[in-house]
């Protein structure tokens, strides 16, 4: 299969994957867990993190159906959500950028803050407690996963916004 169509292939499918998986944990999942929680935020949905009471809070209040959820479905989808984000990222950023450049490192970067994050609440969820120093890690990697998502997605919007003027340019000449 040539490069194009590969590159089209894996964006398609990765994309597809990627718009799937977010819908089904935005419009569903979380939505469910959360209601168990009187309203508080699932810890990766925490942008600015949080604090060890908030954690606590939400873990005393998660009860049987939430946690059954978090850790058995919703979890489990954010494991295979990063990967098809990230090679969508990755394939979409080589598309736009021909130049051998490490732009990769940012989207694997945010793959692996994310999955370090799922890492941290599964040990709170299954443990049903939290100290204060995992709290303290895992509110700390959910703000840097949530500021190399905005970097990624700028950077995109950059890489587009380039390839739009560079190939606009060579349709008028």
């Amino acid at each position: 299969m040539e490069r194009t169509k590969r590159t089209r292939l894996i964006l398609i499918v990765s994309g597809a994957l990627t718009a799937v998986i977010c819908l089904v944990m935005n419009l569903w999942l979380i939505p469910e867990i959360e209601k168990t929680t009187e309203g508080l935020r699932c810890f990766d949905m925490n942008s600015f993190g949080y604090t060890h009471e908030q954690a606590q809070r939400f873990l005393s209040l998660l009860g049987d159906r939430g946690r059954d959820l978090y850790l058995h479905v919703q979890l489990p989808l954010d494991f295979v959500y990063p990967a098809a984000y990230t090679a969508f990222f990755i394939t979409a950023m080589r598309a736009l950028n021909k130049k051998k450049t490490p732009l990769w490192l940012l989207p694997a970067a945010l793959m692996l803050s994310d999955v370090i994050e799922n890492v941290c609440s599964i040990v709170m969820l299954r443990t049903m407690t939290v100290s204060p120093a995992l709290a303290g890690f895992a509110s700390a990697v959910t703000v840097v996963k949530s500021v190399l998502m905005t970097a990624v997605f700028v950077l995109l919007a950059v890489l587009l916004v380039l390839w739009l003027v560079k190939r606009k340019k060579r349709i008028e000449i």
